[in-house]
């Protein structure tokens, strides 16, 4: 990313973060599978939309990341089960963490 402007950079982030979604989950055609139904419910139902304070696809993306993660084994169809079931049972406000938190001397905790 050197040597870029800062247009450049931000036009490559969605590709950067989509290549690490891939990466953190065990099955990245199980998580496609998954991803699709739920932008498909949420746009049928008129709340797909970060502009209208809903989510949207990155925010999708992450929490069904997670659930994934959370069932490595799981069929897409179990997958989305599972994915309604978790955020709703979810102690919000607790951050959605797909890796552990790298402090990198920065103070983060």
């Amino acid at each position: 990313l050197r040597n870029l402007d800062d247009a450049s950079v931000k036009s490559l982030n969605g590709v950067r973060v989509a290549a690490y979604l891939f990466h953190l989950v065990p099955n990245v055609e199980n998580f496609r599978t998954v991803l699709r139904c739920i932008k498909l419910w949420s746009k049928v139902r008129g709340v797909y939309s970060n502009v209208l304070g809903f989510l949207g696809g990155i925010n999708m993306a992450i929490l069904a990341a997670r659930v994934c993660q959370l069932y490595p084994n799981a069929s897409p169809s179990t997958l989305l089960q599972k994915f309604f079931t978790v955020w709703d049972m979810w102690k919000w406000p607790m951050p959605v963490l797909l890796a552990p938190i790298d402090d990198e001397g920065l103070g983060l905790k």
